[in-house]
């Protein structure tokens, strides 16, 4: 017989390791959003907290609704898009280094 830990380590977890990896890469590609709600509902419109509760989402809401700066809140939301898309590809590439099989593309 085995014991738990054994049945963990050598079966359990080589089963769900592709899953495992495809998880932590798309987990990467969402390091540069915020929560929306959190960071906009909180402040409110207070603008003495701008400073501590920015996040992207929220300077293109803002920049969007409030200023009317369709440019800028394209630009930001686009750069956001971008970083997350070259994090993803490059942990899919440190990943497809490490073991082929387990990566997204």
């Amino acid at each position: 017989g085995v014991t738990w830990f054994q049945k963990l380590r050598y079966i359990m977890i080589p089963g769900i390791q592709s899953m495992i990896w495809i998880m932590v890469i798309m987990a990467v590609g969402n390091v540069l959003r915020g929560d929306f709600g959190l960071f906009y509902n909180v402040p409110l419109n207070s603008a003495l907290l701008y400073s501590t509760t920015d996040v992207v989402d929220t300077v293109v809401y803002r920049s969007l609704m409030k200023i009317g700066d369709i440019g800028m809140s394209s630009a930001a939301g686009f750069f956001q898009s971008v970083c997350g898309f070259v994090l993803i590809v490059i942990v899919n590439h440190i990943v497809k280094k490490k073991n082929p099989e387990n990566a997204l593309f």
